[in-house]
């Protein structure tokens, strides 16, 4: 094994000094179990990168999510465990032995979209193996936590321990855009154990999650047009990202002006807004004009720079707008998408705008995202991702939603809608895997409020616990994702130690049947 896998464990084992999980094993086993686990576990996540299991706006690419699950149960069954696809092969369920399972681990197979593929270091489903990382999309989001897990239990499995109570791990595959009817599926099949964690969010343990909303609002002209015509129609061809829970890295659309003015107007705007850039083609009376910004996670809507929004504001802000007035007011499908993005939404991602700015002491503000625009033959769709604190419901976000768009006589379609998350840190459950983190992380924080969205939300007595590490993140959602090494073996060790403290390790012979 290289040395730059080893590095750490010295480290590792004297940080706090070690009381295990039970008294049947150490520190030490546990490590060493889970380096002998490491280069199989590396393997399989990289073999699992290759597949674009990708969820976009609409759910897509379902062949490859099912080939995933496939091959992630084929991993499974060679260790010996039992696995198989269920809810129209949706869902892989996976468990460890044959008793009723105690503990649940939810994951998800499915990926963001890669988005430019120009901006990646190495190609996004490669699985390359490169600067002791695995790189490539899903490495982190959530294929890397899939593999520490599985791995987890090889190890407990290789230690010859026997658990007090089953594990069951369930892969689902449409997190990503958060249209669950995967997991609707199998809370109704009646086999989800009643508590357990999600492996895809943070340590050390995250007990509150904001309410989340995806929302599309789309604006139609009624007659079948959606911009540029022959009369005299000013705005078409509104295109920008790939996500609506990621910060959109380009934007564009055509307008029908002459180069010159519109680059003053883009002169103007990033002399007070440098952090976005802009190209123009087109010559004649119709440029394209392209907003080039920063890609990022849709729940910190401040890591990056929309260019969505930042394209609508250029062309709505004072200077620009006077040039554009009757053509933001003839009633175009993309005039009002401008006019809601630009100067409804404009920059304010904190949700003041539409009159949903909370603040709660833990789990923060609310966020806005406006992470994708696509324009068809029904109109200029605009996908919002909002997230609240305890305080916020779902419902009120779409109600500031709907008022905020009819004077554009825009429509409101809520995709996805779920309230806050709020585990009191206390239970139970929470306090062992806050033990488990701490026993191998010096890091003496409480457990942790989150802006993103896991399948936690899912089903009641669930939390969500790592692989994130505060001083170790790396981009997800974003170009250049990867698995560092050394986080999948530290989170591999923290997981096992998790497992036999929550499962329990059998110290007596189970009862006759």
């Amino acid at each position: 094994m290289p040395c730059w896998v080893k590095q750490s464990c010295g480290v590792l084992l004297a940080l706090l000094g070690f009381s295990g999980a039970a008294s049947a094993v150490d520190a030490d086993q546990i490590q060493s179990a889970a380096d002998q686990q490491l280069p199989s576990a590396i393997a399989a996540l990289q073999k699992w990168v290759t597949i674009p299991s990708v969820t976009d706006a609409t759910d897509s690419y379902r062949d490859d999510k099912t080939r995933l699950l496939t091959e992630i149960v084929k991993e499974a069954e060679k260790l010996g465990f039992e696995g198989r696809l269920v809810a129209d092969q949706r869902v892989a369920i996976i468990d460890f032995d044959q008793q009723t399972p105690a503990i649940g681990i939810l994951l998800h197979a499915d990926v963001v979209p890669a988005g430019d593929l120009d901006s990646w270091k190495y190609p996004p489903f490669s699985g390359q193996l490169a600067e002791q990382a695995v790189w490539g999309r899903g490495a982190a989001d959530d294929k890397g936590p899939i593999a520490a897990t599985l791995y987890a239990l090889a190890a407990i499995r290789a230690l010859k321990l026997e658990l007090s109570g089953g594990v069951r791990v369930i892969v689902g595959t449409s997190e990503e855009n958060m249209v669950w009817d995967d997991f609707a599926a199998i809370g109704d099949m009646g086999v989800v154990p009643e508590k357990g964690w999600t492996a895809d969010a943070a340590f050390p343990v995250v007990h509150a999650e904001k309410s989340f909303v995806n929302a599309v609002v789309s604006f139609a002209d009624g007659r079948g047009r959606t911009g540029l015509s022959p009369d005299n129609w000013q705005l078409d061809g509104w295109q920008g990202g790939s996500a609506p829970n990621s910060i959109p890295a380009q934007a564009s659309l055509r307008l029908r002006r002459d180069k010159e003015t519109v680059a003053g107007w883009i002169a103007s705007y990033v002399e007070d807004n440098p952090q976005v850039a802009f190209k123009l083609d087109g010559d004649g009376e119709t440029v394209t004009i392209t907003a080039i910004g920063k890609a990022g996670h849709g729940s910190r809507p401040d890591s990056g720079v929309n260019a969505i929004t930042h394209l609508a504001r250029m062309i709505t802000r004072r200077g620009a707008e006077t040039d554009l007035t009757s053509s933001l007011a003839d009633g175009s499908a993309a005039g009002r998408a401008l006019q809601f993005l630009g100067r409804i939404v404009g920059d304010a991602t904190d949700g003041s705008s539409l009159g949903i700015d909370r603040t709660h002491p833990v789990m923060g503000k609310t966020t806005v995202n406006v992470g994708q625009v696509l324009t068809d033959d029904r109109g200029v769709h605009s996908y919002l991702n909002i997230r609240g604190p305890v305080g916020l419901s779902a419902k009120q976000i779409e109600s500031a939603l709907v008022q905020a768009v009819a004077p554009l006589k825009g429509v409101v379609s809520m995709v996805a809608a779920m309230d806050p998350l709020w585990v009191d840190p206390d239970e139970v459950l929470v306090q062992q895997l806050l033990a488990s983190y701490r026993r191998w992380v010096d890091d003496q924080r409480p457990p942790i409020a989150i802006g993103g969205t896991t399948y936690a939300k899912a089903f009641p007595g669930y939390v969500a616990f790592g692989m994130g590490f505060p001083d170790h993140r790396v981009p997800v959602h974003a170009p250049n994702e990867r698995m560092p090494v050394e986080v999948l073996r530290k989170g591999m060790a923290i997981y096992i130690d998790a497992i036999l403290s929550t499962a329990g390790i059998r110290t007596t012979p189970p009862n006759p049947e």
